[in-house]
C-alpha cells in the first residue's frame, strides 16, 4: 500500500514539477519527523519564475532517515571532539602488523594484511580520512571495551563507541563468551597514542576494502567498452515518456524502479514480458527494428529490446579513463583512474548508501555514465513539493541519485530559508545504508570527486 501511495505521489511530482523548483521565502510547518516519513500532499505553487535548468536540480528527498538523525548521532558520539577518527592508516596499520607478536592465550586464526593486488598502483590523492584496508565497525549500541588479551575479564585498554571504526589486525581463538571464542586483534589511535587490543566477534564486524572485486568490475566495463562504444538509457524525470506500469508496486521483481526507468521488453513487442531498465545505465546496441533498439545489458547479463525514445544514439561513452566503484555491501568506495600500466588508486574512503523501506530505495547494482555534475542540488521533503535541504558537490549517475557531501537541511530565520553552510562529517557514514538512492560522502571527499572526474569519460560501478 505504502508502495503504492509513494508511486502516486511520484507521478504528481513530476506533473508538476516546475512547481516544485521554486525557491520559497517560508519552509514547511513544523519539522519533519524523525526517521522515515509518511508523504503527504502539498498545494501547487501559482507561479513558475526558474528556468528548467534550475527545476531539475530539485529532487525527492536523499534520505532514508531524517538527516537530523544522523546529525544527532555524530553529535553524541563525537561529544566536542570535531571529525573523531580512531582508525590508523595504512601506513600506521602495516608497520604495527609487522611488528606484534603472538600471544600465549590466544590462536591466531587469520591476519588481515590486505594490500593493493597487481595492477592497481598508489596513486592516492586524497588523505583527509586516511584509514588502513582492513577496519572493524562496531555494532554493539552500548560501545565495546578493548581488551588487553582476548579474555572476557582481561584488563580494558581503552572503549569505543557505537559505529566507530578501528583498524583491523587479526581475527584469533580466544576465551569464549556468548558461545563463541572469536575475537579480533584492532589497534587505534587514542589522544594520538596508538594502542591495540581485543574486541569480542559479538561488538561488531569486519569490513575492508574489496580491491580485487572492485578491479574485476572496472576491467570488465573496460573490456565491454574495448568491443564498441556504449549508450545508455536515459529518462531522467520521465522526460522520455513513463513506462508501463507493473501492477500497484515503484519496483520490479529485480528491486529497480519504475521512476525514472524505461521498459526492457523480452521481445520487440510492447506486449512481451518487461523489466525496468535504471536512467544511466550501460548498454550496447546491437541492431534496431523501426520502434526499438535491441540491446546487450550487461548489468543484467542478457539482450532486450528498449523503445527508441530512451536511447540517444549520438551520446555515448566510448572512452573510460575515471571509474568510481561503490561497494554497498562494506559501505565503501574507491576511484581510479584508468591508463595502459592498469588502475590508478586515486581515493577510497567510506560512504553511506540507499535504504530499501517504505519511503526510500536502495542504491542500484550495475554500471552506470557519469552523467551529469552539481555543485549542489536542492531535495523535498518525503511526500510534498517543499525544498527542505541541499546536497553539495553532486555526480548524478542514474535518476536523481548522486555521489554528493553531507545532505544539508535549511534553517529558518524571520520566515526564510537560510543555508547554515556545508558539513563536512557524519559519524554514519561507511556503516550501514541510510539515504535514498544516493550515495552520501564526507564533503571534503564529494568535493575531491566533484573536481576530478570526467563526465565524458567516467563511470559509476555499483557492487555488493
Amino acid at each position: 500500500m505504502y508502495r503504492k501511495i509513494i508511486l502516486i505521489l511520484m507521478l504528481a511530482i513530476m506533473i508538476t514539477m516546475s512547481s516544485c523548483g521554486q525557491r520559497r521565502n517560508v519552509p514547511p510547518d513544523g519539522e519533519p519527523p524523525q526517521g522515515q516519513q509518511p508523504g503527504s500532499s502539498a498545494e501547487e505553487p501559482k507561479e513558475d519564475k526558474l528556468a528548467k535548468s534550475d527545476r531539475e536540480a530539485v529532487e525527492e528527498n536523499i534520505n532514508g532517515f531524517n538527516i537530523e538523525d544522523d546529525l544527532r548521532i555524530t553529535q553524541i558520539t563525537q561529544g566536542k571532539e570535531e571529525n573523531r577518527v580512531s582508525y590508523l592508516s595504512q601506513q600506521q596499520k602495516m608497520k604495527l602488523l609487522n611488528n606484534i607478536g603472538s600471544k600465549n592465550m590466544n590462536t591466531v586464526l587469520e591476519e588481515y594484511n590486505t594490500i593493493l593486488p597487481e595492477g592497481i598502483n598508489d596513486a592516492v590523492q586524497y588523505f583527509e580520512y586516511d584509514m588502513a584496508f582492513d577496519y572493524f565497525l562496531i555494532t554493539a549500541e552500548e560501545g565495546a571495551k578493548i581488551r588487553e588479551n582476548p579474555i572476557p575479564d582481561a584488563t580494558v585498554v581503552t572503549q569505543v563507541a557505537n559505529l566507530d571504526k578501528v583498524s583491523l589486525l587479526q581475527r584469533v581463538e580466544g576465551e569464549a563468551l556468548e558461545d563463541s571464542a572469536i575475537w579480533y586483534r584492532v589497534a587505534l589511535k587514542d589522544n594520538n597514542e596508538i594502542k591495540e587490543g581485543y574486541l569480542h566477534a559479538t561488538v561488531g564486524t569486519p569490513r575492508n576494502f574489496r580491491f580485487e572485486r572492485m578491479q574485476d568490475a572496472v576491467n570488465q566495463l573496460r573490456q565491454q567498452l574495448a568491443d564498441g562504444e556504449l549508450h545508455f538509457i536515459s529518462n531522467y524525470k520521465f522526460q522520455n515518456g513513463a513506462p508501463p506500469q507493473k501492477g500497484d508496486v515503484a519496483v520490479d521483481e529485480y528491486g529497480y524502479r519504475f521512476y525514472h526507468s524505461a521498459p526492457a521488453y523480452e521481445e520487440a513487442d510492447t506486449n512481451s514480458n518487461f523489466r525496468y531498465i535504471p536512467d544511466g545505465i550501460l548498454v550496447r546496441i546491437l541492431d534496431e527494428t523501426d520502434d526499438f533498439y535491441h540491446v546487450n545489458v550487461p548489468t543484467f547479463e542478457g539482450d532486450f529490446y528498449v523503445p527508441k525514445q530512451y536511447i540517444d544514439p549520438n551520446v555515448t561513452l566510448s572512452q573510460l579513463n575515471h571509474v568510481v566503484v561503490v561497494d554497498r555491501n562494506h559501505q565503501n568506495q574507491a576511484s581510479f583512474e584508468l591508463d595502459e600500466n592498469g588502475l590508478n588508486l586515486v581515493s577510497y574512503t567510506l560512504a553511506t548508501t540507499g535504504i530499501a523501506g517504505d519511503f526510500s530505495f536502495e542504491t542500484t547494482l550495475g554500471s552506470y555514465k557519469a552523467i551529469q555534475k552539481r555543485e549542489r542540488f536542492e531535495y523535498l521533503k518525503s511526500g510534498t513539493q517543499d525544498i527542505t535541504g541541499y546536497a553539495p558537490f553532486a555526480i548524478r549517475f542514474t535518476g536523481g541519485a548522486y555521489i554528493h557531501g553531507v545532505p544539508v537541511a535549511y534553517e529558518e530565520e524571520d520566515g526564510e530559508k537560510v543555508d547554515p553552510g556545508t558539513i563536512e562529517y557524519l559519524h554514519t557514514i561507511g556503516t550501514f545504508p541510510r539515504s535514498n538512492m544516493c550515495v552520501r560522502n564526507f564533503t571534503s571527499h564529494a568535493e575531491f570527486l566533484y573536481n576530478w572526474i570526467d563526465n565524458e569519460s567516467g563511470a559509476v560501478i555499483v557492487i555488493e
